[in-house]
């Protein structure tokens, strides 16, 4: 992939479309928390923020602008390699997860009995493709898909307000067993889907031209916050215009409120313009993925060419999708039993708190290292 720098709005934007691909698998809280899941997201959007804040300290308390060196100078080389090995780990299951959610969504609503092996097997081609024209391009991709979800948006957000009636009595009752209930669907929500899985955004902000990084956490917490919005308010439209029987069913929700735009035979199918966008938003989750989860492995052995290390973990992926996770039903109450509740906390919250603390606890000493560098220099 070629090495070059983006500024600090094309980060916004890769940050925006990479968090907005979670409408896949969203809908998962409604089952639980129904005309309530609005509430706990509310809560999510400053823990996101405050997550991330707490991420930036990697680069804070190093003065270095590479992740690779920026984890190595807190670790040590011993520990900074079996961090590179679990996440590398961590980062490729996250992009098998969210390659099986796409494909399980476009052959139910796009391409109906389509080859399954097909499916995934484009959507890594795709994203190895992507990959291999460098961040930079990724980010200009990222950039008209924001123009483009942000249109539609506001298009498709006005019809469904115009053709259908919203039930408001839907929201009732508010807290009818307290805020306590809600606390831990928050957390989940802040480093997990929809507003988490943002560690890795880490390792993208380090393309940030050098000029800009200062100012570009500001612009992130922006981004998180605006994310947020839409997130709000596809939720609460879930509620006002769905009946509680289709809450329960968690995948697929947008899908569902996206099809309510329906006049006779002038206006039909939007939820088919709703999911290629939703494609193109996975597109770049997927590149973000692969390409932390390539350069997580190939800091392991210090690997010049990783070109190679990408299509080897696309092609592991997409045998482990094939002979392993084949039963999607299994994934879904794998997911929401273990992953969320104990995987992923371990992965965006523990380790990443761990190693802000150990930075700290280190400032002196890296500080004085750097500048016994700069004087040998």
């Amino acid at each position: 992939m070629k090495k070059t720098f983006i500024t600090k709005q094309q980060f916004f934007t890769i940050l925006f479309t990479y968090m907005l691909s979670n409408e896949l698998f969203r809908g998962y809280y409604s089952r639980d928390y129904q005309n309530n899941v609005w509430i706990p997201l509310v809560m999510a959007i400053p823990m996101s923020i405050f997550l991330f804040f707490i991420y930036s300290f990697i680069f804070k308390n190093t003065n270095y602008s590479d992740f690779k060196t920026a984890i190595e100078k807190i670790l040590g080389p011993f520990f900074s390699k079996m961090f590179f090995i679990i996440y590398s780990i961590y980062f490729g299951f996250l992009l098998l997860l969210v390659t099986r959610d796409l494909s399980e969504l476009v052959n139910l609503y796009l391409m109906q009995n389509e080859i399954f092996w097909f499916l995934t097997g484009s959507l890594l081609l795709v994203t190895l493709y992507a990959l291999n024209k460098g961040i930079e391009c990724v980010a200009r991709y990222s950039t008209i898909i924001f123009f483009i979800s942000i249109i539609s948006f506001a298009l498709f957000f006005t019809l469904l307000m115009i053709i259908n009636k919203p039930d408001y009595a839907n929201l009732l009752p508010i807290l009818p067993n307290g805020i306590i209930p809600l606390l831990k669907p928050a957390l989940q929500m802040s480093y997990s889907i929809p507003m988490g899985e943002i560690f890795i955004l880490i390792i993208i902000f380090q393309y940030i031209k050098p000029e800009q990084k200062s100012k570009a956490f500001k612009t992130s917490y922006l981004g998180i916050i605006f994310v947020g919005i839409i997130n709000l308010l596809i939720a609460i439209a879930n509620i006002i215009f769905l009946v509680s029987e289709n809450l329960q069913m968690g995948f697929g929700l947008t899908m569902r409120l996206w099809r309510k735009i329906d006049l006779e035979e002038f206006i039909q199918r939007f939820d088919l313009i709703v999911l290629n966008i939703l494609v193109l938003h996975v597109i770049v989750k997927t590149t973000v993925l692969l390409l932390a989860s390539g350069k997580t492995f190939g800091a392991i052995f210090k690997i010049k060419k990783q070109k190679f290390i990408f299509p080897i973990i696309c092609i592991i992926i997409f045998f482990l999708l094939m002979i392993v996770f084949t039963d999607y039903t299994k994934l879904i109450e794998f997911r929401t039993k273990i992953i969320i509740p104990y995987i992923k906390i371990i992965f965006e919250v523990f380790i990443p708190i761990l190693i802000v603390i150990i930075s700290f606890l280190r400032k002196n000493k890296i500080s004085k290292e750097n500048k016994q560098i700069d004087y040998n220099i």
